[in-house]
């Protein structure tokens, strides 16, 4: 202990007082720093934190544009479906009166064969109505053959439209399939907690 007394003899005391004093602010000094420290870091995650709720909230945002696209767009299908069933009901009944008038030219041209049989052939007029005749059903037959072509283009050109939009289906539906994913788990979830 005499060696410290002795250094404490050695160096006046109002040295030793600026020392404790210097010690003192600096350890205030260094206290202060810490403190801004920790303030700083608790700036940097509140800051962080908000980032992370605007993100949150631009994310719902866009999760609730694509919902109502995605209603807004299944909507205007099943409003193509509808239409698309009208117009082959439609089409259908087309095809019915068709058929009705496609029986009724076969009991005509029945007719006409068997009204044809029975005439004589040696009768001059007789010839001649079965050579109009003739020449009508020629006629009729060359039409149908232009119908049948007609129709025939139309199917292709109809099936060409089903291949087309079967497309856009398919691609609509790969689109929205991972809204549609996510939309059932979370419909999922609030059913079963």
């Amino acid at each position: 202990m005499s060696a410290i007394t002795g250094l404490f003899g050695l160096l006046p005391g109002w040295l030793w007082a600026g020392l404790v004093a210097a010690s003192v602010l600096h350890g205030c000094w260094v206290g202060h720093k810490r403190d801004g420290a920790v303030n700083s870091l608790h700036d940097l995650q509140a800051s962080v934190a908000r980032n992370d709720a605007d993100r949150a909230l631009a994310a719902l945002a866009d999760l609730q544009r694509v919902v109502a696209l995605s209603a807004a767009h299944a909507k205007d299908q099943q409003e193509k479906v509808d239409e698309f069933d009208t117009a082959m009901q439609t089409v259908q009944a087309g095809r019915d009166a068709d058929r009705r008038d496609a029986e009724r030219v076969r009991q005509q041209f029945a007719a006409y064969r068997a009204r044809d049989r029975d005439e004589p052939s040696t009768d001059p007029a007789a010839c001649q109505r079965v050579k109009d005749r003739s020449e009508r059903l020629a006629g009729l037959a060359e039409r149908g053959r232009e119908l049948l072509a007609g129709g025939r283009r139309l199917v292709e050109q109809r099936d060409a439209e089903v291949s087309v939009l079967l497309g856009v289906v398919r691609n609509d539906r790969q689109l929205i399939a991972p809204v549609q994913t996510s939309a059932q788990t979370t419909g999922e979830d609030a059913e079963h907690p």
